[in-house]
């Protein structure tokens, strides 16, 4: 029964392994807008505003020239355990009373993992115009929550588990971008603009679990069950999608942003589609008959792959509102953003962010924020850039639900280095 639970994780984390390459997340790499607890809608502008809003290329504070030399992020966090969990529980012998306790942080909806990275580099815009190249991916998985009640302890208190909630998806996409802001009308203290994104998105990996159900159970015979999960999966594709924005300046330094991620997407998956159906079958199974020589018989399994169709799969879209002041030393902002429909890396649920920007001294911007809300719970920020020249080097790290690194449910970092005139 363990090896037939661990092979039906195992199949799942596929799926989360596959995130461990260059990935999609939204905008994960650029350490500014992380620092500030994601409210960047209102503040992109250059080579930034491909990835938070293009109506931000047409206002006049757009800067003339932007060139970024590379910039990685990465995001990992899960729904149960902390880093001091981990650390506590590691190597020691578990009483009822610590099993309980590690039981409990498993919410009923089971065990979620979340990954998302993205990494870019030689990306520049002019003028209004904006080129962007990115690797991006996102993955998120569901395991259910009675394989780690069985584990703890054993059958005689979970008669029966269900894998039916186990569930997963990922993709893994390279991106190059388009965008192009103009500017519609000005006034005497405030501007207003309009902007659009055209993506060419190049399939490089997708994999989802389409179907699973199962479980075992205790009986007076012995154990019994059943299971079968499916997973389709293609290794290349290619597609397109848009970006709308507006971006407005009122009473000189307040600004106002809106921007429509992906308001159409589409990837076409059809190199090497497959899926691959995994079926066991257990007899009952008690010490007399595994004593038996024929005790090989009483599980039945089949790992089956097969080509089928080519399949299309689309990116979630996503709607931000942004509100941004700018002082001589403090910045602030706010955003909102939703989701219109649930994927790998958005929720449905409405997500609030907030951070400031202050500069002591010119060079040297140091950087807090908080978010919360969404698929990825509250997240607090902070970071610092360094600005020599036209030179910025710009750092930040995150943690899930907590200020400090023990408690914490997940860990997200930026770094990115370019040029700006």
């Amino acid at each position: 029964m363990q090896n037939i639970t661990l092979r039906i994780i195992g199949a799942a984390l596929v799926i989360a392994l596959l995130s461990a390459g260059p990935l999609f997340a939204w905008g994960e790499s650029n350490p500014r807008a992380m620092a500030m607890g994601g409210a960047y809608t209102a503040l992109g502008i250059g080579i930034e505003a491909s990835a938070t809003n293009p109506a931000n290329l047409g206002l006049s504070r757009n800067q003339s020239f932007s060139f970024d030399l590379v910039s990685v992020g990465l995001s990992v966090k899960n729904n149960s355990f902390s880093l001091g969990d981990y650390n506590e529980y590691n190597g020691q012998f578990l009483t009822d009373s610590d099993k309980n306790d590690i039981l409990a942080k498993i919410p009923a909806e089971g065990l979620k993992l979340n990954v998302l990275t993205e990494a870019a580099g030689l990306n520049f815009s002019v003028g209004r115009l904006a080129f962007s190249f990115r690797g991006l991916g996102a993955s998120k998985v569901n395991f259910d929550k009675d394989p780690f009640e069985l584990l703890l302890f054993g059958n005689a208190v979970k008669s029966e588990v269900n894998l039916d909630d186990t569930r997963g998806e990922a993709y893994a996409i390279g991106d190059g971008a388009i965008s192009y802001g103009h500017p519609l009308m000005k006034w005497a203290d405030g501007e207003l603009a309009i902007g659009a994104t055209f993506h060419y998105l190049y399939g490089i990996a997708h994999e989802k679990i389409t179907y699973a159900q199962g479980g075992v159970r205790t009986t007076e015979e012995g154990f019994v069950g059943n299971g079968e999960m499916i997973v389709r999966s293609s290794l290349g594709g290619q597609g397109t999608a848009f970006d709308l924005g507006v971006a407005l300046v009122f009473r000189e330094d307040w600004v106002f942003s809106a921007s429509w991620q992906n308001i159409y997407s589409k990837i076409n998956w059809n190199n090497e589609t497959e899926e691959m159906r995994f079926i066991f079958d257990m007899q009952p199974i008690n010490f007399d008959n595994l004593a038996d020589e024929d005790s090989d018989s009483l599980v039945e399994s089949s790992d089956t792959t097969y080509a089928v169709p080519g399949f299309s799969s689309t990116l979630p879209t996503v709607v931000k509102l942004g509100l941004a002041r700018s002082y001589k030393k403090l910045t602030w902002a706010v955003d909102w953003e939703q989701g219109t429909s649930s994927g790998a890396s958005q929720a449905i649920t409405p997500r609030v962010s907030g951070g400031l920007e202050y500069r002591l001294v010119n060079f040297f911007p140091v950087r807090i924020g908080t978010s919360f809300g969404g698929d990825r719970g509250t997240i607090y920020s902070t970071g610092f850039g360094l600005y020599m020249g036209p030179m910025h080097i710009d750092m930040a790290i995150a943690n899930n639900g907590s200020f400090s690194p023990s408690k914490t449910k997940g860990v997200h970092f930026a770094f990115g280095m370019g040029l700006r005139f």
